[in-house]
């Protein structure tokens, strides 16, 4: 990202200080704000330190907790489940935010394209095919891009060999070595380095422009005091931290649109396998249809399906119709019964968690395999029976 974004998140955790409810926080307990960085990102790590509430005393009143986070992989998890009153991240988690139930407040950037850069002799994306390609952390935006312009360019992500760490500019110092043969970079960091790397590497792919920096999102169901707070703390409070330009309000969340279409969402259809509504899951379930929720202990935990039960799927595969399933666990699918109708279900169109469920369990012999691909979202939304 831009420079002046390295240290945004951790600026914007003092924007997060929040002293009061949403609507549908419970009087007298204290707002939740998730703000969430890439760790990739120069200076990631200065953000579980760097939170201030003073400037905040003067907008809110009442308490607030603060949940900062280098775990995109968890962000994504969080912007769909509503747990937080409020959300500061990336674009793609943002994005997830606006989709399931938050409101598009302010952002921080403008507007910037990534690449995919490759050794001078690729010419294209197809030319890397068993090609080694290094992208940061599997749930950067970085990453989302890359493997959006990999597959946009008719290669499946199965064709290349992705290597995943920490580092952002890692990439593109690799470039041209024995190991790695294209990354993904910020098309402003691609051209600072090629000027000082003539020759070495070329653009195959380029994305369109998505929102540069951070979004602010708040719960829809938010009072309109703590929205008009959020709004007028980060419009009008200078310097949230040195060198870093304030946010400016916005509720135009059509730039998240592209963001929201890289790769995110599961296919519409899944052979062998019926997709069906939460309505019509209920149905299936009170004739004696399994409902199975596939994700972690602690989402289960926080709300789920009245009466489902819980079979965590472990993902390590590429989110991708082709996954390799041999990379995930998921131990549980033995212990249920193959004659028994099951409905798998996960966090929604962009969880993968129940699609590779039902894939596995159409494989292993299960009769009557459904799927719910709008999850649990969707059973809320629907206004169908959750526990706890």
């Amino acid at each position: 990202m831009n420079g002046f974004l390295k240290f945004l998140a951790a600026g914007i955790a003092a924007l997060c200080t929040l002293h009061a409810a949403t609507a549908a926080t419970p009087p007298g307990a204290p707002a939740r704000v998730l703000v969430a960085m890439d760790p990739a990102d120069e200076g990631a790590g200065l953000l579980p330190i760097m939170v201030s509430s003073r400037e905040l005393s003067g907008f809110l009143g009442g308490r607030a907790v603060i949940l900062p986070s280098l775990d995109l992989r968890d962000a994504m998890r969080a912007s769909r489940t509503q747990e937080n009153d409020v959300i500061v991240a990336p674009a793609h988690v943002t994005a997830s935010a606006i989709a399931h139930g938050y409101e598009l407040v302010a952002v921080s950037g403008g507007e910037e394209r990534y690449v995919l850069v490759a050794e001078t002799e690729i010419t294209n994306v197809a030319g890397l095919k068993d090609r080694s390609v290094y992208f940061p952390l599997e749930d950067s935006l970085r990453s989302y891009v890359g493997r959006s312009l990999i597959t946009s360019g008719g290669l499946p992500l199965r064709a290349v060999r992705v290597r995943y760490a920490e580092s952002s500019i890692a990439g593109l110092m690799s470039i041209g070595g024995q190991l790695i043969q294209a990354t993904v970079a910020e098309e402003g960091e691609w051209q600072k380095w090629e000027a000082a790397h003539p020759g070495k590497a070329k653009v195959i792919a380029t994305s369109r422009g998505l929102p540069a920096g951070f979004g602010v999102t708040v719960r829809a169901d938010a009072t309109p005091a703590v929205k008009k707070a959020v709004l007028q703390w980060v419009t009008s409070t200078p310097d949230i931290l040195p060198g870093v330009r304030r946010f400016r309000a916005t509720a135009n969340a059509s730039p998240y649109e592209y963001v929201a279409s890289l790769g995110i969402f599961t296919p519409n259809q899944l052979d062998g396998v019926k997709r069906i509504t939460a309505t019509q899951a209920t149905e299936l379930a009170s004739r004696g249809a399994l409902l199975v929720d596939v994700r972690t202990e602690r989402e289960y935990n926080n709300r789920h399906a009245r009466g489902a039960v819980l079979v965590p799927y472990s993902e390590k595969s590429q989110k991708e119709p082709q996954f390799d399933g041999s990379l995930d666990s998921f131990a549980g699918l033995a212990k249920l019964d193959r004659n028994r109708p099951v409905v798998f279900m996960c966090n929604g169109p962009e969880c993968w968690k129940s699609f590779k469920a039902s894939r596995t369990a159409f494989a292993a012999g299960f009769k009557d395999v459904y799927w719910l691909r709008g999850g649990v979202p969707e059973w809320v939304k629907t206004e169908l029976p959750t526990e706890p």
